[in-house]
């Protein structure tokens, strides 16, 4: 030990670095020969994609862009499945659609892993539900959110998100040119006033209007509302979570970047506040004094059935408010995180192609109906905002509207599903999907138990095999005839963004009304056109996220009422 420290102490200070570059450089060949040799797999097993860096593996290449590094891999191994390593941790990724299927449908997976590491790297949990009963973590983290599918906690959501809109979408701006006079959804968009219009005009950036319209009418619907006018802050913090979310899944230090930093400071402001929420909702359901933060009992009574049922269960477990904090971020995230990105790429769509949003205007009459009083008829000199109802149940028949949803979904979104196999299972491509790849017959693979599998829902939408033209708005595409009626339906064929199984995304049904009731108000109301004298919206390019892209940029619009 003396000598090699005499030896260390003798090198001139460039012949360490000459000789640590050196071990580095040997490192990282020697991962990519040793993990190029593991590609080749024994029969039946995929092949894992070789890396140059140990532990490491593909994480970063799959953090910045995961759909282009997942189809050149999958072109340059021409296989339908293939293995990729992540922090230490190899995943199966299958891109079959038969293979995505099976393994959906396949009862012998859990989430659990998935869920207790972006509990923790994410979200903040310091190891209350890793200790869980797997059965009660089953149901705190799947039963109770499941009720946002189904009655009665469906209905209540959605009326709830229905009447919000009802009462605010004619605010969307008010045309305040003090920002203390606007609404607090208009506040971060910029607005502008436009002056010498021959009716109220402004411009604004559609992006961040459109995020905190819809985060505000989420968050109250489920939340209730007094947690937004008590903590005004609380969607910007969900934003700078959701804007690194994919580095923040790594466990990066708190130091690396100024946006990590950003995200981890929001995420402590956020578990402060719902540590509060959770306390108050505790002493309103036993009838005693709430937090001042609050201001009385009736500030609690329009939070969602789901949501106190929750907080009664951690109570019965013995969760503390702050233990419990960490989960009601996670549902906070998953419902505002998506909703804001797809409404706004589906408004740009459709105010992007006229004779499109005249035939869905025209779809939609019947069920959003818009009214305005006249002077005459208030007896004030300024017309009132406009007043809209909106029927719901009836919207969700409105096929060419769901259609152009669905659409939306496949070009501007790619989720990732996440499982780990409790049992084997061997999965296997159709004999036309092997006649696609030019395989001479269909190729199967045998997965373990306990191994991870990564199904990249965002390939899928690409995949010219499935869909025909795939970078085009066809919103067409999903129309369905019925041969026996010849009625034109809806219908979400040859993709599944929200996943599957029971695993898949809980607020999905209360998701779809809300975007709808969203899209079809604001279409009905409100006029949008770009700014500065441009002739045609340009859709902004993609910026990677947790599953809805959210936009490399925001575009400058003008607003101006519709009727």
């Amino acid at each position: 030990m003396n000598t090699l420290q005499a030896v260390y102490d003798g090198l001139p200070p460039k012949s360490l670095a000459v000789a640590a570059i050196f071990v580095v450089a040997a490192v990282l060949i020697l991962t990519r020969i040793l993990s190029g040799l593991q590609g080749r797999a024994g029969l039946g097993r995929p092949r894992t994609v070789p890396y140059w860096i140990p532990w490491i593996g593909h994480s970063v290449s799959f953090a910045r862009n995961h759909i282009d590094f997942l189809e050149r891999a999958r072109n340059r191994l021409n296989d339908p499945v293939f293995r990729i390593l992540m922090a230490g941790a190899k995943h199966n990724v299958v891109m079959s659609p038969s293979m995505i299927k099976s393994v959906l449908s396949f009862r012998g997976i859990t989430t659990a892993p998935v869920i207790q590491h972006f509990s923790q790297k994410i979200f903040g949990d310091r190891g209350a539900f890793q200790k869980m009963d797997p059965s009660d973590l089953r149901v705190f983290h799947h039963s109770i959110p499941t009720q946002f599918m189904h009655e009665p906690s469906l209905s209540q959501t959605s009326t709830a998100a229905a009447r919000f809109i009802e009462r605010e979408a004619p605010n969307l701006v008010t045309f305040c040119p003090a920002v203390i006079d606007q609404m607090p959804w208009e506040r971060p968009g910029d607005v502008t006033v436009i002056d010498g219009t021959d009716r109220p005009t402004c411009e604004v950036d559609f992006f961040e209007l459109i995020r905190y319209f819809v985060g505000t009418t989420t968050t109250t619907s489920i939340f209730g509302q007094a947690i937004l006018e008590t903590f005004p802050t609380l969607l910007n913090d969900i934003w700078s979570i959701d804007n690194q979310f994919a580095t923040l899944s790594m466990g990066p230090p708190r130091w690396l970047t100024p946006a990590i930093s950003r995200a981890y400071v929001a995420r402590d402001r956020l578990l402060d506040i719902l540590t509060v929420f959770h306390h108050a909702i505790l002493l309103w359901d036993e009838g005693k004094d709430i937090p001042m933060e609050f201001r009385d009992l009736r500030d609690l009574e329009d939070v969602s059935e789901p949501i106190k049922k929750r907080v009664r269960m951690a109570k019965d477990l013995g969760l503390s408010p702050k233990e419990s904090a960490p989960a009601h971020l996670s549902l906070l995230w998953a419902m505002n995180g998506n909703s804001p990105n797809i409404v706004f790429y589906h408004l740009l769509r459709l105010y992007a192609d006229p004779s499109l949003l005249e035939a869905i205007r025209k779809e939609i009459a019947s069920v959003v109906k818009v009214s305005r009083p006249s002077r005459e008829e208030t007896g004030f000199p300024i017309l009132e905002a406009p007043r809209i109802s909106i029927d719901k149940d009836k919207l969700s028949k409105c096929h060419l509207l769901r259609a152009t949803f669905y659409e939306t979904l496949r070009l501007d979104s790619a989720g990732l599903s996440f499982r780990k196999l409790t049992a084997d299972l061997t999965v296997a491509e159709t004999g036309e999907e092997a006649k696609t790849a030019g395989q001479p017959s269909p190729r199967s693979y045998d997965l373990k138990n306990g191994e991870l599998i990564v199904i990249p829902h965002g390939v899928l939408h690409s995949n010219p095999t499935i869909f025909t033209n795939p970078q085009k708005f066809d919103p067409l595409r999903f129309i369905q005839t019925d041969p026996k009626t010849g009625q034109r339906r809806a219908k979400l064929d040859g993709m599944t963004p929200f996943g599957g199984g029971m695993p898949a995304c809980k607020g999905q049904a209360f998701a779809e009304k809300k975007i709808l009731a969203l899209s079809a108000a604001i279409v009905s109301l409100w006029q949008v056109e770009p700014a500065g004298g441009k002739k045609e919206f340009a859709i902004p390019e993609h910026r990677i996220s947790n599953a809805a892209f959210l936009p490399k940029n925001d575009i400058r619009v003008r607003i101006s009422p519709h009727i």
